[in-house]
């Protein structure tokens, strides 16, 4: 007796489906549907098979009894498996796995990328049935998204991003390249990638982002509320704010700094990791954006925030910081602005051109001061982590327009920003005595951007 995996009797799975190669009575192509069976192939996966396509819709038990056949000849004949044919949908799932095991932390991304944008126009196709007119078709749904994203001004939930949407196009282009290119054997099924002569999604209008002025930020920093009635800004997102600025780092990247990553001897931060959100409470942690190691220096204005959080960390597991959630930041950091009494009218309203500003932006505002202060490229694309020049050049070009509006790149920090002074660096400063206080802090705040290095971007 025939038997499936586990020693039970094998029953045939059996599946009414569209199948583009289908060959008529003639022995010719004649697309259509028909009964497939699910096998078991030598490299252990289990692929669907079609079955005699002479079996109609209605006939279920035959369509059976033929799988269990089917699924016996594959298992005594184990080098037949390239006759099997896979849906690019039975392929994607085993890449997927496959990139699983490798440890890419990104795949539960791709599997819902691939789930809701590529599944529904090639799923059912096997991968050479896959033509330009099939890619061109989930070019088109990305476009119409990205269409949608726009005119809605970019508003969560609308649509795609142009930059979503190539990473899902991304996404199909790396998959067909791996049919065809793949370094593991078994997940080769092309000798040509139908992707080749296909242009992406559009990239939309690439909105320009926002950037805090220095008055602005300092502003925000400070915290004061422009009405006396209401409340100030919460001290623990002032100096999530000043880290984020200050340190130019990703979000997430800032959100996994701890005491241990500060190397206050030499006044420097290494960023190694990244808080992975899909984790309960992102408390797990994941490689860096580049897959890269930096260090990179701390501000000189920013240095006694820092010793401060090394003292006393604000955040949970040893983090240096307490993080508002990712959904809330945006929200928060406009709200807290229109507080202080900071209500440009850029940084609040969102149009086809330009977006109101976000949490990132202040990465952005970050860099954007290092290259009006004269930063040397080099050094702000390290400490962007931009993996190329190309991407800096668009913070110098931006300093070159914003120089005159920004006032001092990144100023000394208000005093409202530290609680306490450091400890530690000059024994000789009485902290205790209010003068003794205030000359310490201003020391600190004090110390001059000459301290850093390179050439100047402007004459």
């Amino acid at each position: 007796m025939t038997t499936a995996r586990g020693g039970r009797p094998a029953t045939g799975s059996t599946k009414w489906r569209f199948n583009p190669d289908k060959l008529g009575p003639d022995g010719k192509p004649a697309p259509g549907f028909q009964w497939f069976g699910r096998i078991t192939k030598a490299d252990k996966s289990r692929p669907w098979a079609p079955l005699d396509p002479s079996i109609e819709a209605h006939e279920v038990e035959r369509a059976r009894a033929c799988a269990v056949q089917t699924a016996a000849y594959y298992r005594e004949n184990p080098h037949a498996d390239e006759t099997v044919k896979e849906t690019v949908d039975e392929w994607a799932k085993r890449f997927h796995a496959h990139k699983e095991k490798l440890g890419l932390s990104t795949v539960a991304e791709m599997r819902g990328r691939w789930r809701k944008w590529v599944s529904p126009e090639l799923g059912t196709l096997a991968p050479r049935a896959v033509g330009r007119d099939d890619l061109e078709r989930v070019v088109r749904r990305l476009d119409r998204a990205i269409t949608t994203w726009t005119k809605a001004g970019g508003k969560r939930g609308s649509g795609l991003s142009p930059s979503t949407a190539a990473n899902i196009w991304g996404d199909v282009v790396h998959a067909f390249d791996e049919m065809v290119r793949a370094k593991e054997p078994t997940l080769r099924a092309l000798e040509k990638s139908p992707c080749e002569n296909v242009r992406g999604p559009e990239a939309g209008d690439d909105r320009e982002g926002q950037i805090l002025y220095s008055d602005e930020l300092l502003a925000l920093l400070r915290g004061a509320p422009a009405d006396p009635e209401a409340t100030p800004v919460p001290l623990y997102r002032r100096q999530v704010y000043a880290m984020a600025a200050y340190t130019k780092t990703r979000a997430s990247e800032l959100e996994a700094v701890t005491a241990a990553d500060v190397d206050l001897a030499h006044r420097t931060i290494t960023i190694e990791k990244q808080t992975d959100r899909k984790s309960k409470g992102r408390k797990d942690t994941k490689r860096t954006k580049t897959r890269k190691v930096r260090t990179i220096d701390v501000e000189a204005n920013l240095l006694p925030l820092v010793e401060l959080l090394v003292k006393h960390p604000t955040g949970k597991g040893k983090r240096l910081l307490r993080m508002p959630p990712p959904e809330d930041r945006a929200e928060l950091l406009r709200k807290d602005l229109l507080t202080v009494g900071v209500a440009r009218k850029a940084l609040h309203e969102s149009d086809e051109l330009q977006r109101a500003i976000v949490f990132h932006d202040l990465r952005d505002t970050g860099l954007v001061h290092m290259a009006v202060r004269g930063d040397a490229p080099l050094i702000i694309q390290w400490t962007g982590g931009h993996t190329d020049l190309q991407t800096t050049q668009g913070y110098i070009d931006r300093g070159r327009v914003e120089r005159q509006r920004i006032g001092e790149p990144l100023p000394a920090l208000p005093l409202e920003l530290l609680p306490e002074p450091p400890t530690g660096l000059d024994p000789g400063l009485d902290p205790a005595e209010p003068a003794a206080e205030t000359s310490y802090v201003s020391a600190m705040l004090g110390r001059s951007q000459r301290e850093l290095k390179g050439f100047r971007v402007f004459s």
